[in-house]
């Protein structure tokens, strides 16, 4: 499978994983890429399904093993061992599989609106939902979920997705092994969460386990779960960049 990504900057390796929805270029769009690459060589990285990475249909291309093998192909490529690795929403999802996985290429991680310890019963039942509208082409039922009103965004996302190489990424991530154990995890993590987020409890529960290698948590106020990526870009990066910089 084809996987695209974009380099900007210069310095230790971040590496940037969006989710569902979004792609690489998004990091860019809503002003994260300028700023990080002042200080980091940022690889943004469109997973399987998104931008302008192939997009299969079929949701056994979309397996743990085999998605988080693709970021690692990514590393591979531009010759970097180890990165930090920054993941938003599912690329959370990808970005935790990646360090349980494969510890030795992973330096730190930021993980943005995902816990591992969110119930995994609520999240099957969003995530069947959430495939239904993609398959059916449901957009504005997709809207509806998200909170995203924003006319030019819809359209943003709507033009640049496949509905159902999307619903086939939803589909293909729900397998038992998809959660990861936080005593897998054998690095430093930074947080960040909309502080509206029905999860942050259980973000607040994935700090706590992994509070031995330095866990941190941010609650970024009034923001949604695509809020605090698409309205929040400033205080997140100010939160964020400290945080790696401590």
């Amino acid at each position: 499978m084809r996987i695209h990504y974009t380099v900007d900057g210069d310095g230790p390796p971040l590496v940037l994983v969006p989710g569902t929805l979004l792609a690489a270029r998004h990091w860019k769009d809503f002003g994260y890429v300028d700023t990080l690459a002042r200080d980091w060589r940022v690889i943004a990285i469109d997973p399987l399904g998104h931008g302008a990475s192939d997009r299969p249909q079929e949701p056994d291309a979309y397996r743990p093993a085999s998605v988080t093998a693709d970021l690692v192909a990514v590393l591979d490529a531009e010759g970097v061992r180890r990165a930090t690795v920054w993941g938003y929403s599912r690329g959370g999802w990808l970005a935790v599989n990646l360090a349980a996985r494969y510890p030795q290429r992973v330096e730190r991680l930021v993980v943005g609106a995902y816990a591992m310890h969110a119930h995994e019963e609520e999240v099957d039942r969003i995530l069947v939902r959430f495939a239904a509208m993609l398959r059916d082409g449901d957009w504005a039922r997709v809207w509806e979920a998200f909170g995203i009103t924003d006319p030019a965004v819809r359209t943003m996302l709507e033009d640049g997705n496949d509905a159902r190489a999307v619903a086939a990424a939803v589909t293909g991530s729900m397998c038992p092994t998809r959660y990861v154990d936080p005593a897998s995890i054998a690095c430093s993590a930074t947080y960040y969460v909309g502080s509206q987020e029905w999860i942050v409890p259980h973000v607040r529960a994935d700090v706590a386990a992994l509070g031995a290698h330095g866990a941190t948590l941010d609650v970024i106020v009034d923001q949604t779960h695509f809020g605090v990526f698409l309205d929040a870009a400033e205080p997140v990066l100010a939160a964020v960049t400290a945080r790696l910089r401590e």
